[in-house]
């Protein structure tokens, strides 16, 4: 039993470091994308509108990465620490949720019950967050976290 352990232990490590690599091909490529539309952007500066599409793609790209960086954390804590937390989990949902938001309310393309929905689910989080900073989890039995 303790070899089939050891081997799963083996595939884990190897699928969470493709997972690593892949996380990291992924930030370099949006931020590779951000850095073409800002260039492509840069010659007709006095012309951009706040609304133009390619303005809105930037801003967008912009929030996702901030989504790619937060769930890059969350591997990173799961490979240091051998368990996902619930608080960084709760972290990525937030951030999702304001990308979202802001992407909508930034195009105009967001009706206000929709806005509400997702007002309400992001105060949710924020609620769990709070919940999971004054609860934290117990020690397990080999002394660890």
């Amino acid at each position: 039993m303790r070899r089939i352990l050891r081997v799963y232990d083996i595939i884990v490590n190897v699928i969470v470091s493709g997972l690593v690599l892949v996380m990291v091909c992924t930030l370099g490529l949006a931020f590779a994308d951000i850095l073409a539309t800002l260039f492509h952007l840069i010659p007709n500066l006095k012309d951009v509108q706040l609304n133009d599409v390619e303005f809105r793609e930037m801003v967008t790209g912009i929030l996702d990465v901030f989504i790619i960086i937060e769930l890059f954390g969350t591997i990173i804590d799961y490979v240091r620490l051998r368990r996902l937390r619930l608080s960084a989990l709760i972290d990525v949902v937030a951030v999702f949720i304001l990308r979202d938001m802001l992407a909508k309310i930034y195009a105009n393309t967001v009706p206000t019950n929709e806005l509400l929905v997702l007002a309400v689910l992001l105060m949710t989080m924020v609620v769990a967050r709070s919940i999971t900073g004054r609860f934290p989890p117990k020690p397990n039995r080999e002394g660890g976290n």
